[in-house]
């Protein structure tokens, strides 16, 4: 998933079509930040935000500026655990999922 308008526009329509793929999206995203491959992961979530919330309702949620979180989620971005940790459960709120984890030993 990439972060630019069309991706957004072709989320939300996929989304609105088959809601059950946020939660297989959204597990994608926050795999690809826990496996070190943050880049990847935040233009997942930006993409994801965009599609469902929106920034400026997840920046009421976090209680941060709308511009802050799309830097956060940005190419360059680098949010604090604190952050992500925030957005990721201001955005399971909204969209009624909830996010575990799970610790699997390695073959």
């Amino acid at each position: 998933m990439l972060g630019n308008r069309t991706d957004v526009e072709e989320v939300r329509a996929q989304l609105a079509r088959q809601p059950e793929l946020f939660e297989q999206a959204l597990a994608v995203a926050v795999n690809h930040c826990l496996a070190g491959n943050a880049l990847e992961g935040r233009a997942s979530l930006r993409v994801l935000v965009n599609a469902t919330i929106g920034f400026e309702a997840l920046a009421a949620l976090v209680g941060k500026p709308a511009k802050s979180l799309h830097r956060m989620l940005g190419p360059r971005g680098n949010p604090t655990l604190g952050n992500f940790a925030a957005i990721l459960a201001a955005l399971a709120a909204e969209t009624r999922v909830r996010i575990g984890a799970r610790v699997e030993r390695a073959d």
